[in-house]
């Protein structure tokens, strides 16, 4: 998931963000940030992995490295660390 908060060109953005690092799947574009309103998170750069009922799952990790690591964590939680 990428939450693009610019307000300008968000899919572009989230499209372009989702290129340069590798990342497939569901994006979503949250263009007027109200998902980001609901969740009651503020300022930027925040990540969200949110599974597939809508449960967020984590939050604000900044680096590619730490969102990877994250993702891992979630994918395969009983792995050895």
């Amino acid at each position: 998931m990428v939450n693009v908060w610019e307000h300008v060109n968000s899919r572009e953005e989230a499209l372009h963000f989702c290129k340069v690092h590798s990342i497939q799947g569901p994006v979503l574009i949250d263009a007027k940030g109200d998902y980001i309103a609901q969740l009651g998170l503020r300022g930027v750069p925040v990540n969200l992995f949110v599974n597939k009922k809508g449960i967020v799952q984590a939050v604000g990790m900044t680096t590619p490295d730490e969102v990877r690591s994250t993702l891992m964590r979630l994918l395969n939680p009983f792995a050895k660390k």
